[in-house]
């Protein structure tokens, strides 16, 4: 179960720092040479540019076996939406976070690892991370409750898991 949920959020941080970089290329339709301008065929040695990337052409599909060719890129207005199938346990644990008025969205593996860390932790009581946790909920604005009463964010934290995992 430990190995999964990694997993899970192995991919999950891969995709949201795939999203971070553009895909698309904006500007002019230079040639990629200092002044913009097309070589004359006295600049050139050799064979012309043309024929240069016909070879190259021939030689990839021959090589490959495949005549496929890329398309212009498209401008995307946003991900897909990923879902992921939870447990019984680790929605319950989220409803009841939810309930208590805590905006878990984007971070329910988080909360869900926390809950897991806590319910394996040998001395529950010395676990420190579920208060981490607890304080980010509150920086991040994820509640209303003040930094000053972060022991009830925490505490509800404990008590979730205790219901819903351990």
């Amino acid at each position: 179960m430990k190995r999964i949920l990694a997993t899970l959020a192995a991919a999950l941080l891969s995709v949201s720092l795939a999203a971070c970089g553009g895909v698309t290329v904006e500007g002019d339709d230079t040639t990629g040479n200092a002044t913009g301008t097309v070589p004359t065929e006295e600049q050139s040695s050799g064979s012309s540019s043309t024929e240069r990337t016909s070879e190259r052409s021939g030689q990839a599909s021959q090589s490959n076996g495949s005549t496929a060719r890329d398309g212009a890129a498209e401008e995307i207005d946003g991900l897909p939406e990923a879902t992921v199938e939870r447990s019984a346990e680790a929605q319950a644990f989220l409803d009841e976070l939810t309930d208590k008025n805590i905006d878990v969205s984007g971070v329910e593996d988080q909360l869900i690892a926390t809950a897991q860390n806590y319910c394996n932790s040998e001395n529950k009581d010395e676990n420190v991370t579920v208060d981490a946790v607890a304080g980010q909920l509150i920086v991040q604005g994820r509640t209303s409750v003040q930094e000053e009463q972060a022991a009830e964010i925490s505490t509800l934290l404990k008590e979730s898991a205790d219901r819903t995992y351990c």
